[in-house]
């Protein structure tokens, strides 16, 4: 088809990113496709005519999703009517499962060909929902080689791409003199904070965070800290925290990778973070906001993986430590963390377990080869639901 009607949707900073590249990636195969669907400013800037921004859009919990209700479904009428109206030849959703699963019931009803791109870890957790996936999906392309083998046993046409991050981060430049001014002096060791981009994370995470870079401070003079932050609207979510913990904490915004490439220690939120840490084979503890409430009443009968950090469960096996209860931090969890800045024995394991890590998701062009399945969608035909299941009703 010489001019493809493609519709792609992405939620979170993280998807417009990966969104973007996949959209270069598809201008240089089709140039003359034509693009539209849901995202942010780097997806706008790589071509895509923008239905609505959506980059703040992730929503992690019950609550902050109930919260948000009427906006989903508003969103998602808005987005059913475009493509009700517009025909799109194809379609791809990144990431942000919560919205994409509801989005894809209306593409099947619209006999719209549908490839997910960074799929939902359904291998973590509540793998029962591979079933509605099978369903809505006519492919998806995946970023963790593990992930192939999971899908393909469900009976989903699945291909491995590799994953995104290792290409942006192949290909991106490290400001050296920035990272210069990282420490005040060469004997200072630096420790690098990542609470991650969603507000409802941000105050829990980053408040434990800070436990440990206290005694971190404590024990091992001198250190020089840094909170790293993707977008400048997260300021304010970490100011309060960062001058109630009393240390001398500097924040940036937009320089992520260079603070991870010239951290001595990272302390992270469970995500994405983790993988471009690994790249740099920066050693690092991991932190999630799980509470004793949430893991009874759900989580222990929907996660099916013994770790939450993207190293460990790629490498099957804890490589680098990871810290699920949204409560402050034990004792013998600031020791270990301890060691990871100041014992070189531990730290050359981790590093050279990380590079490990990193060969496994080194795999190039992933944006390109996605594009690809994109295109080969095009146009394909569509199983219209049962009649007893029509579809979400928007």
């Amino acid at each position: 088809m010489a001019h493809p009607r493609i519709f792609i949707s992405a939620g979170e900073a993280s998807g417009d990113l990966h969104g973007a590249g996949l959209v270069r990636a598809l201008r240089e195969l089709a140039p003359e496709a034509d693009l539209a669907g849901l995202g942010g400013p780097r997806m706008r800037r790589a071509g895509v005519r923008l239905l609505a921004d959506t980059v703040d859009f992730g929503i992690i919990g019950l609550a902050p999703l109930a919260g948000s209700f009427w906006r989903y479904l508003d969103l998602l009428s808005r987005a059913d009517r475009f493509i009700a109206s517009w025909r799109p030849d194809v379609a791809v959703t990144i990431d942000c499962p919560g919205f994409h699963f509801l989005l894809a019931s209306r593409l099947r009803v619209r006999g719209v060909p549908a490839l997910w791109y960074i799929p939902p870890q359904l291998w973590a957790w509540a793998p029962w929902r591979v079933r509605k996936l099978r369903r809505r999906f006519s492919h998806v392309a995946c970023v963790l080689p593990h992930e192939e083998a999971f899908f393909r046993a469900a009976g989903v046409p699945v291909t491995f791409v590799g994953h995104p991050v290792a290409d942006h981060l192949r290909s991106y430049v490290p400001d050296e003199a920035f990272m210069r001014t990282l420490r005040s002096s060469p004997d200072e060791r630096l420790v690098a904070i990542f609470p991650g981009s969603r507000r409802q994370e941000v105050a829990g995470i980053l408040s434990r965070q800070l436990v440990v870079a206290k005694a971190l401070a404590a024990r091992h003079p001198p250190c020089a800290f840094v909170i790293a932050l993707a977008a400048e609207e997260h300021r304010a979510w970490a100011a309060g925290p960062a001058a109630r913990s009393g240390l001398p904490i500097r924040t940036v915004v937009g320089k992520t990778h260079d603070v991870q490439k010239a951290a001595d220690l990272a302390l992270a939120k469970s995500g994405t973070t983790t993988l471009e840490l690994a790249y740099y084979e920066t050693p690092m503890a991991v932190f999630y906001n799980v509470s004793r409430t949430q893991w009874n009443l759900a989580g222990r009968w929907l996660v099916t993986t013994p770790y939450l950090a993207l190293p460990n469960a790629l490498a099957a096996r804890r490589i680098v430590p990871e810290y699920m209860w949204a409560r402050a931090p034990a004792d013998s969890e600031i020791d270990e963390i301890s060691g990871l800045l100041v014992d070189e024995r531990r730290r050359r394991e981790m590093r050279r377990d990380l590079a490990d890590v990193r060969r496994l998701v080194a795999r190039r062009d992933a944006a390109k080869n996605a594009a690809h399945e994109v295109l080969r969608l095009v146009g394909s035909p569509v199983v219209p639901p049962a009649a007893w299941r029509p579809g979400f009703a928007v």
